[in-house]
């Protein structure tokens, strides 16, 4: 079981990556939300699922929100691809979400002092959702 854990919370143990861990994730993350054309509800079990494997994963790495784990970093991806159609568009959301996930502005900064998976989680589904906002707002103003 720790090493599903393990496999899951490194993202196909993408976070084993020794640069840029969590962009590696992220990109992953792009890939497979090209292919998966996700559901909002798909989302949301990924989710839900993702606490749970984000606290096991920070209990076996023995640290907070770890640069290892990088599941959250796909969650995050996910939302910020939604139901997004052409490859500038996938471009956009990644670099949006890279960047709000890398700054993080308030209130994503606040979110990871969260304890456990949650904290793990929140900031970077944050940055997805106002990614994605950010994108629709390009979207429709004919920008991407």
């Amino acid at each position: 079981m720790k090493i599903l854990l393990k496999f899951l919370a490194t993202g196909f143990y993408s976070g084993f990556f020794p640069y840029f861990p969590g962009t590696v994730g992220s990109f992953l993350a792009l890939i497979l939300s090209w292919f998966l054309k996700l559901n909002l509800w798909q989302i949301l079990l990924f989710i839900i699922i993702g606490v749970y494997i984000c606290t096991q994963g920070e209990l076996l790495f023995a640290q907070h929100d770890c640069a290892k784990i990088v599941y959250d970093e796909f969650c995050g991806m996910f939302l910020a691809s939604w139901q997004l159609s052409s490859i500038p568009q996938f471009l956009v959301a990644f670099l949006l979400f890279r960047m709000l996930d890398i700054f993080k502005p308030f209130p994503i900064n606040k979110l990871q002092l969260l304890p456990g998976g949650w904290g793990v989680m929140a900031d970077d589904l944050l940055a997805g959702a106002v990614a994605r906002i950010i994108l629709a707002l390009l979207i429709y103003l004919g920008i991407v």
